[in-house]
C-alpha cells in the first residue's frame, strides 16, 4: 500500500488523470460530445467569478484554479440528458455550477451540499467534491493538499483491489480531529490510482453501461422483472470483444444491448430515454 509521503499533488497531473478517465469512458460507452474542454485561460464562469462568490464558496485558490481548468461531462440542464460518469453516479460540472451562482439559480450553500452532501461543515477548504447528485451518487472528495481522493461509497471488494491499493496511513495520523470520521469512512487513493480503480470497474464489468448515458452497478439488486438483465448485458460485452480495446466494437455493442433490452426487458428501455 502506498503511504502519504510517497504521494504528492500536481494540478497538471490531476487534470491529465481526469481527462484520461473521460476519454476512456468514450471508448466504452460515452459520446465524445459529452466531454467539454476549458478554453485557453480556463472556464470564464470560474476565472471571472465575483470575488464575493469565491469567498462564500470557501475554497482555496488552488481548488478554484483546478476547477477552472478541468474538463467536465456536459450537463445540458435536463437530467434525462446527463450521462453517468460512474455506476449510478454523476460527476459535477463545476463550470456550470459557477454559471448558476452568477445567475442566481443556486447558492454556494446548495452547491456545497450538492458536491459534499452532509459533510459541508467538516470538509476543509483544500478539499473539493468531484461528484454531484442525490443520495445514491458516489461521494468523491479530492484533497489538493495531500494529492489523494476519498471515495465514500466504495465496496469491500473495491477497497481491497490488489492492483489499486488505498493509502496506508490512518486518518488519525494526519487529519484534524473534525475530519477523522469522514476520512475513516472513505478510503483514499493517490489521484491517478483512483481513476485507474474506476477504470477497473468497467474493465471487470462490475460497472455496466446499458446506454450511452447510463451505467449500472452489478452489485446493486435489480427488480424481479429485471432478473437476468446484468448477465445478459455482460455476455453482450464479451461477445463484442470487451475488455480488449483493440477488439471491442463500441457502437455495435451498445446497439446490441439496446436491441436485447427492447426484446427481453422492455420496461428497462427507459435507460435510453
Amino acid at each position: 500500500m502506498p503511504e502519504l509521503d510517497e504521494v504528492s499533488y500536481s494540478r497538471d497531473a490531476c487534470i491529465t488523470a481526469v481527462r484520461d478517465y473521460y476519454e476512456f469512458l468514450t471508448k466504452v460507452y460515452l459520446k465524445e460530445s459529452q466531454i467539454i474542454e476549458p478554453p485557453e485561460g480556463g472556464w470564464p464562469s470560474i476565472v471571472n467569478a465575483d470575488p464575493s462568490v469565491l469567498e462564500s464558496l470557501g475554497k482555496t485558490d488552488e481548488v478554484i484554479s483546478l476547477l477552472a481548468h478541468l474538463p467536465y461531462l456536459r450537463h445540458p440542464g435536463n437530467w434525462n440528458d446527463d450521462a453517468h460518469g460512474a455506476a449510478e453516479g454523476y460527476f459535477a460540472d463545476w463550470q456550470g455550477l459557477f454559471l448558476h451562482l452568477a445567475t442566481g439559480r443556486s447558492t454556494t450553500e446548495n452547491i456545497r451540499g450538492y458536491t459534499e452532501e452532509h459533510l459541508t461543515e467538516v470538509v476543509p477548504p483544500h478539499v473539493v467534491g468531484l461528484s454531484g447528485g442525490g443520495l445514491d451518487n458516489p461521494l468523491i472528495l479530492l484533497d489538493t493538499k495531500l494529492g489523494i481522493i476519498h471515495w465514500r461509497e466504495c465496496s469491500d471488494s473495491q477497497r481491497s483491489n490488489p492492483s489499486r491499493e488505498p493509502i496506508l496511513d490512518h486518518p488519525l495520523d494526519y487529519a484534524p480531529e473534525n475530519e477523522v470520521d469522514w476520512r475513516c469512512d472513505s478510503p483514499a487513493w493517490a489521484i491517478a490510482d483512483f481513476f485507474e480503480l474506476f477504470k477497473d470497474q468497467f474493465r471487470e464489468l462490475n460497472w455496466i453501461p446499458v446506454s450511452p448515458r447510463m451505467v449500472l452497478d452489478s452489485e446493486m439488486p435489480r427488480q424481479q422483472k429485471e432478473h437476468g438483465l446484468i448477465p445478459m448485458v455482460v455476455n453482450i460485452y464479451r461477445q463484442h470483444g470487451w475488455p480488449d480495446l483493440a477488439r471491442y466494437q463500441k457502437d455495435e455493442c451498445i446497439a446490441a444491448v439496446r436491441k436485447a433490452l427492447e426484446e427481453r426487458y422492455p420496461s428497462a428501455v427507459y435507460f435510453w430515454e
